[in-house]
């Protein structure tokens, strides 16, 4: 493993696996800190949805709150804190649902949880951060994600994987 860049909170490296047959592969493994991403039910009907301006899209897209884990040591205080920053709100109870992976080559992993029983706690916004606050049905909520010009994967993969595991 050699390591091609490692500043701003991003690494690249060049690293090598083995294959089952014993031949080895090579390629560019790009990583940051993990993220987490909230389903923050507002009541028993709707669920908190940001729209979020993106200032390198140039426009406005729908996701759930989302943050990266890097100023905790677990992943649960990092959902707490950006629920918390994003919205306005913490959580009673919140509950780690699923992990998954964008790719092989990028190494981060987006973690979902579902936060109920919300409670005013704000937290400041970042400060190039321009986001409202909207409570939606999932249903819908889903919609405007999938409906964004660029659409925000982990809050589609999220609300996907939570509405399939509600129909089971």
């Amino acid at each position: 493993m050699s390591t091609l860049f490692d500043a701003h909170g991003w690494k690249a490296i060049m690293a090598e696996a083995p294959l089952p047959d014993g031949r080895v592969k090579k390629q560019v493994r790009v990583g940051r800190a993990d993220s987490v991403h909230i389903i923050a039910f507002a009541d028993d009907e709707k669920i908190l949805l940001l729209r979020e301006f993106r200032p390198f899209y140039g426009e406005y897209i729908w996701q759930l709150p989302t943050g990266r884990v890097d100023k905790e040591s677990d992943i649960e205080g990092g959902a707490r804190r950006e629920l918390q920053e994003e919205t306005g709100f913490d959580a009673q109870k919140i509950e780690f649902c699923i992990s998954a992976n964008h790719s092989e080559t990028f190494m981060c992993t987006n973690h979902v949880f579902v936060a109920r029983d919300l409670i005013k706690s704000p937290l400041p916004q970042d400060a190039d951060e321009l986001i409202e606050v909207h409570e939606l049905p999932i249903d819908e909520a889903l919609e405007k994600v999938l409906a964004s010009t660029k659409v925000h994967l982990p809050s589609a993969f999220a609300l996907m994987w939570y509405l399939r595991k509600q129909g089971e």
